[in-house]
């Protein structure tokens, strides 16, 4: 048999491209469709942002190391935090399961478990969902979030002059599951904060819905494949380029130790590594101080950092520590470009 033609084989942006394509124009009811962290439905005058997230064994997690408890957390993290992208407030939420013949008792009352605790947490309702039988486990949420006060925050507001701003550290979950992957402990105390945040990550809810509410942020979205690649796809919505320095890129204190016990880099992990779940945004330059006190109000261990600028042209920009300037656009993970590993 043949190579398949390169030509014939797809990105995970092209099939995205192809979906906004074949989908059309925004029709009544539908403020906004496919490319941005949820969908917008206008119904009986108020707004409500959807989304949804799939989330496979083998793919997305290993469940070698991860319980069925915190994969119910995380896909819940995953969905909620695109919600917080728009700064919506959780409201419903629909569960379906893939699960291998016979389903374990154990294993369904504990997704089930984790699904429910980050529904008390955040005032959500589960209404709903499916279950099928599969060849591995399978999770999927779609998730339902009212806007209030203001309309929901899109990528498409960046303009020239903006600061690029994120909440939190970078590279954090990346560090957990490279430490996981290599067969680290689960409980090792060294590494326990990188693997508290690939297993039971925190979505950014209450700062996404102050960052929306204070009128200041000109577009935004989370970060779940990486800096480069979500910088990348939020420059192509404003049709804008950015510059990110890598002095001002937040990492956590210990990642650098972790790194060269890994034989990895930190820096990596922050642009590449996804799953972070924390917000990217961009303000007017003046407006960075003001947004950092509201944030570190609502969530006191919580900041907000400057890591770069908006400018005009394309694409995404590193600024090296030495002056040197390199592309990496599209940098983070595709799932189509790369093999997955969990």
């Amino acid at each position: 048999m043949k190579d398949q033609d390169p030509q014939a084989l797809m990105s995970e942006e092209e099939i995205i491209r192809l979906a906004q394509s074949l989908a059309g124009e925004s029709s009544d009811g539908l403020f906004v469709g496919i490319g941005d962290d949820a969908a917008v439905l206008n119904l009986a005058g108020s707004e409500f942002c959807v989304t949804t997230d799939l989330m496979v064994e083998g793919v997305h997690f290993d469940m070698s190391y991860t319980s069925p408890r915190d994969l119910g957390i995380k896909a819940m993290a995953a969905n909620l935090s695109d919600l917080a992208a728009m700064g919506a407030l959780p409201r419903w939420g629909f569960l379906s399961l893939g699960l291998p013949r016979p389903p374990s008792r154990r294993v369904v009352e504990s997704v089930f478990g984790g699904v429910m605790e980050m529904c008390r947490k955040y005032g959500l309702i589960l209404a709903g969902g499916d279950t099928v039988g599969a060849p591995q486990l399978l999770i999927n949420l779609c998730l339902i979030g009212a806007a209030e006060k203001r309309a929901p925050v899109l990528r498409t507001g960046a303009r020239p002059g903006d600061a690029v701003c994120v909440t939190g550290v970078l590279g954090s979950a990346a560090a957990g599951l490279a430490w996981l992957g290599s067969g680290g402990a689960v409980d090792d105390e060294d590494a326990a904060w990188a693997v508290a945040a690939h297993l039971r990550p925190e979505p950014r809810v209450t700062a996404g819905r102050v960052l929306a509410q204070s009128g200041r942020v000109h577009s935004m979205m989370d970060l779940s494949d990486g800096l480069a690649t979500d910088l990348a796809r939020l420059c192509e919505a404003s049709q804008v380029m950015a510059r990110v320095d890598e002095k001002r890129l937040p990492l956590a204190t210990q990642a650098s130790a972790l790194a060269e016990k890994l034989g990895a880099g930190a820096l990596e992990w922050a642009l590449t590594g996804g799953e972070d779940f924390e917000l990217l945004f961009t303000c007017a330059p003046g407006d960075v101080e003001l947004l950092n006190e509201l944030v570190a109000d609502s969530q006191p261990e919580l900041g907000v950092s400057r890591v770069g600028e908006i400018g005009k042209g394309r694409g995404v920009h590193l600024r090296r520590a030495d002056g040197n300037e390199q592309e990496i656009t599209l940098k983070g993970f595709d799932h189509f470009r790369e093999a997955p590993s969990t």
